[in-house]
């Protein structure tokens, strides 16, 4: 094994929130390969099985994550136990699977973006969730495997096998102050040009238009996406920031912040707080931050509402979050208990709960129809009805190597440009070259 490199990799991936990539489409028709490998994995559980699941659920997230837990080992006929233990937050968690791979005490099940989860499949630590999946006696069918959307399902994949399935995912919305809006009878934008003009004429009385997280460049994917560009060619290893597209998605940005009708909140980091005081009209935020936009909100009296991302040549929504994984250290029995809460989790009843009571989406199609979830959304959760609107345009941030690299770099060109301390074109020029340079770096520690 490489675990040398894994940690110079890992070392080299700083954390973030949302940085997650789509694979190429499933193929889970079993050749002869995979019947082999199918032969080797457990399918039934003999003797009592205690596993671990290491999270970074806090809050309301983990109570509904312990309800739905609860509930498996419980029911399970199989004498399976599954035992949450929090890590801490995303950097501690990560942090943790790092010394745990060093002394061969992975746990069974985690949470991981598959950005991360790339080194450890290169390390040979992930399992093979292919024969699970496609089992007959264990797997899913084949309707509800096509229940779950597949640009999250096959996030996880890598040279076609699944070695992750999507776990809490969320999208970005935009909120609007509906009683500023209406008072300045500007209409809710559903374009560029439209944001732009709304974010201009909002800007009065010290207030402003439209408020960004302080990780506008580190998230500005969806804005390339949505000029017609993409960040990067994953399947020819081409980096694509240096595009007529980058250039305008950044200077769309660039010139708002530059002319005072949009601020990005570097301070609070999150633009919760002023939008959620009435200080900016608007505001763009995964709705992962929906608890706490919703408790501020109610706070101070704002009513708010929310709408899908505006767009430019397209639509296109980035899905953030975390998948689940299994890694390949624990015994044959563990790991296919590992699968079966998986699967469990999967389930539409589990998906319900965990759609209408975390502060995540639902993950099968059929959850998101159901009469159920449509009712939940309406009636107390207006934003989930709006962001269930973007599955059918998401996407997935890339998951090569060393993949933060990519959005450290956006982040780092968008500063610059805003400060005025390159033009677009150097500071994109700058951000291909100093990625570039960090990914073959990463691929040289494998010997790629």
């Amino acid at each position: 094994m490489k675990l040398k490199r894994l940690t110079a990799i890992l070392t080299s991936c700083l954390l973030t929130f949302g940085l997650v990539g789509c694979g190429n489409s499933a193929n889970t028709s079993a050749n002869a390969g995979e019947k082999e490998e199918t032969a080797k994995i457990a399918t039934e559980i003999k003797e009592p099985v205690s596993i671990e699941f290491w999270h970074a659920m806090s809050g309301e997230n983990e109570a509904v994550l312990k309800e739905i837990t609860d509930k498996f080992n419980k029911e399970n006929p199989d004498k399976i136990t599954v035992n949450l233990v929090y890590q801490g937050h995303y950097k501690e968690l990560f942090s943790k699977l790092e010394g745990a791979s060093k002394s061969n005490q992975l746990p069974a099940l985690s949470m991981i973006y598959p950005n991360r989860l790339t080194a450890y499949v290169k390390n040979d630590l992930v399992e093979d969730l292919n024969p699970y999946i496609e089992n007959k006696e264990i797997g899913f069918d084949e309707k509800a495997w096509n229940d779950i959307p597949e640009f999250l399902r096959d996030n996880g994949m890598w040279n076609g096998k699944h070695h992750s399935l999507p776990f809490n995912k969320g999208t970005y919305l935009l909120f609007y102050n509906e009683d500023i809006l209406k008072g300045a009878d500007v209409k809710v934008p559903t374009t560029w040009n439209e944001l732009k003009d709304a974010a201009k004429k909002l800007t009065t009385d010290g207030k402003y238009g439209l408020a960004f997280n302080s990780s506008v460049g580190i998230d500005s994917s969806f804005w390339v996406e949505q000029a017609g560009g993409h960040l990067i060619d994953e399947e020819n290893d081409k980096i694509l920031f240096n595009s007529k597209e980058t250039e305008k998605a950044f200077d769309f940005l660039a010139g708002m912040v530059k002319d005072g009708s949009a601020k990005i909140c570097n301070e609070e980091k999150y633009m919760t707080g002023p939008f959620g005081r009435g200080e900016a009209a608007m505001g763009i935020s995964s709705i992962s931050a929906l608890p706490e936009i919703i408790e501020t909100c109610k706070g101070n009296n704002i009513n708010f509402k929310t709408a899908v991302l505006p767009k430019d040549e397209k639509e296109a929504a980035l899905f953030s979050g975390t998948d689940v994984t299994i890694f390949n250290t624990p015994s044959p029995e563990e790991k296919l208990a590992a699968f079966k809460f998986i699967k469990y989790f999967m389930e539409p009843e589990s998906q319900l709960t965990w759609g209408t009571k975390s502060g995540y989406l639902p993950l099968r199609k059929s959850v998101l129809d159901s009469k159920d979830f449509k009712d939940y959304a309406e009636k107390e959760n207006p934003a989930k009805a709006v962001a269930t609107e973007e599955f059918d345009y998401g996407y997935c941030d890339p998951k090569v190597l060393n993949g933060y690299a990519i959005h450290e770099n956006m982040n780092k060109a968008l500063q610059q440009i805003i400060l005025g301390e390159k033009s677009t074109k150097d500071a994109l020029t700058e951000a291909e070259t100093n990625t570039r340079k960090a990914l073959d770096e990463a691929k040289k520690s494998f010997g790629e």
